[in-house]
């Protein structure tokens, strides 16, 4: 069994902290309590384990910091500038079915449709919360909201209900409360480029690191001409800009929509 702790300034805090989780882990073995290894989201109770690639400081302090995912992609955590990412249903296959009887030789945009539907929800619902100002955005898969006007409380129940209100995906929520931040994905899924996933977690162990490095140049090269989202428009009651939202605006845009190409 291998357990993880973590400290900002010490690692040998950090280390005491693994011995403790270790022995808390054992314990809980012994009462048939087994940990879920392979779930993503098993980082509820404690800091996900990416390389900080850059931290952005804004007139609190930090604001943001831009990681990188086990799997490779770039991550923006922000502290208090609300991402919501909105994922479109996917059309039950005996509907596409029975429109495709219904219209032979005609090209029927389901996907378009539910984009249609998806975007006018999103639209009513940033009408429901007064001075609400958010940049909207596609995704491969739906929609990003970058809210605008203020920050909030990751760990809020105002926060949550926003979330709620948008229908953004309930683990990601709770993700959002336990992680105290908002994240936002900056680069391609590597299986959208037709690539493996990066070859292992944060910290690279010394006999991966040269094919660490190598599969984060292919990466790189295949990632050009790619976003992970593209800017469609402002929506909400007002078009306010918070002083943190615009530094986060600078840095989300600058890395996310890069390309014309969906990834």
């Amino acid at each position: 069994m291998q357990v993880w702790g973590w400290d900002d300034h010490s690692e040998a805090t950090a280390k005491q902290l693994s011995e403790k989780r270790l022995a808390d882990a054992v314990e809980g073995l012994k009462k048939g309590i087994h940990p879920q290894a392979n779930s993503w989201y098993q980082y509820e109770d404690r800091p996900l384990r990416e390389e900080r690639i850059e931290e952005i400081s804004g007139e609190s302090g930090l604001s943001a910091v831009v990681t990188r995912a086990k799997s490779g992609p770039l991550i923006l955590n922000t502290a208090a500038i609300m991402f919501v990412d909105i994922d479109l249903p996917d059309p039950p296959p005996s509907v596409r079915g029975c429109l495709g009887l219904l219209f032979p030789g005609k090209k029927v945009d389901i996907a378009g449709d539910l984009r249609t539907e998806a975007l006018s929800n999103i639209e009513k619902a940033a009408s429901w919360h007064s001075g609400f100002s958010a940049r909207c955005y596609e995704t491969p898969g739906g929609f990003r909201l970058l809210v605008t006007h203020k920050g909030y409380d990751p760990k809020s129940a105002e926060s949550k209900e926003i979330l709620q209100s948008f229908g953004a995906d309930p683990l990601f929520t709770r993700l959002c409360e336990r992680q105290s931040c908002y994240r936002a994905r900056l680069t391609a899924k590597p299986w959208r480029l037709e690539m493996n996933r990066a070859p292992c977690c944060w910290p690279v162990p010394d006999g991966l690191i040269a094919s660490h490095t190598k599969w984060l140049q292919s990466y790189a090269r295949a990632c050009v001409g790619t976003g992970a989202c593209r800017f469609l428009k402002t929506i909400g009651t007002s078009s306010q800009v918070c002083d943190e939202a615009q530094v986060i605006v600078k840095v989300h845009d600058g890395l996310a929509c890069t390309g014309d190409k969906l990834a």
